[in-house]
């Protein structure tokens, strides 16, 4: 009786130790990333790393501006949002979800640990949340069911609450420069269509705006490759059709970076 007792506690006490070594949710958390994804401490080269990153799932979206709407026109009610994972982060850095299924209700919160360490080169590696989310309460005629499940990759270029990376730097290294050019900029993500979506590889890149706009167009895969880059000056309706059937299927992100900040949608090449 007393070995099984032992047993019980030893078993018990393993368990409690795993789930120690997660994250600790913040049930006052109201950001879907929190640190935000432009002030997420940068990883630095061979040294090891660890960061709690705050989630909490949006119990409304507004997916609008994704299908060609105005904002405000389509906002619907989260229901549910199952993370599957999350992809694109160094090599050597592994992350944990609490609660470790990744499956939340609207409004809900959780976290995930990210550690690790890595001596992958320096730069940004955007990363992506995998999985599904379903909503529900679209209005008729918009050409949806009231009820529906998005992939979150789709999902992922409707706002910045989507948008998420991470740096690595050298030792010593400033973690971000003192610009703007990291912070999501919801007006200019609203002048911005990506179409078809999903497509063959060729898809248009138009930009309506009613001001001078400078910066690039940068393309980049899961893994935070570039895989694509112009200089953009335009002022007024801008439109471009770009090609990238060279490069593999799966998911990349369009970025229009700027001064003022970015824009970002993500693109799913089939």
């Amino acid at each position: 009786m007393k070995k099984l007792y032992f047993f019980i506690t030893s078993v018990l006490f393993s368990i409690q130790t795993i789930f120690a070594a997660g994250c600790t949710i913040d049930s006052t958390n109201t950001q879907f990333f929190s640190p935000r994804p432009d002030s997420i401490p940068c990883i630095e080269r061979g040294v090891a790393y660890t960061q709690i990153i705050q989630i909490n799932i949006p119990s409304s979206i507004d997916i609008g501006p994704f299908v060609g709407f105005p904002a405000g026109i389509i906002i619907l009610t989260v229901d549910s949002m199952q993370i599957d994972s999350l992809t694109g982060f160094p090599t050597g850095l592994l992350y944990e979800l609490n609660p470790a299924s990744g499956h939340f209700l609207g409004g809900d919160n959780g976290c995930s640990q990210v550690s690790g360490t890595t001596n992958d080169p320096t730069g940004n590696y955007p990363l992506s949340v995998n999985g599904t989310i379903s909503v529900s309460g679209i209005p008729g005629g918009f050409g949806f069911p009231p009820d529906t499940t998005f992939d979150l990759a789709q999902a992922q270029g409707m706002s910045g609450m989507f948008n998420l990376s991470v740096d690595v730097i050298n030792t010593g290294d400033v973690c971000r420069p003192s610009t703007s050019i990291r912070d999501f900029n919801a007006e200019l993500n609203s002048l911005v269509q990506v179409y078809p979506n999903p497509n063959n590889g060729v898809f248009d890149l138009r930009l309506n705006a009613g001001r001078r706009i400078n910066g690039e167009v940068v393309i980049v895969d899961v893994t935070g490759r570039s895989v694509y880059s112009q200089p953009l000056d335009v002022v007024g309706l801008y439109n471009t059709t770009i090609n990238l059937s060279q490069f593999g299927k799966g998911l990349y992100t369009v970025q229009i970076r700027t001064s003022e900040g970015f824009a970002s949608k993500s693109i799913s090449i089939e």
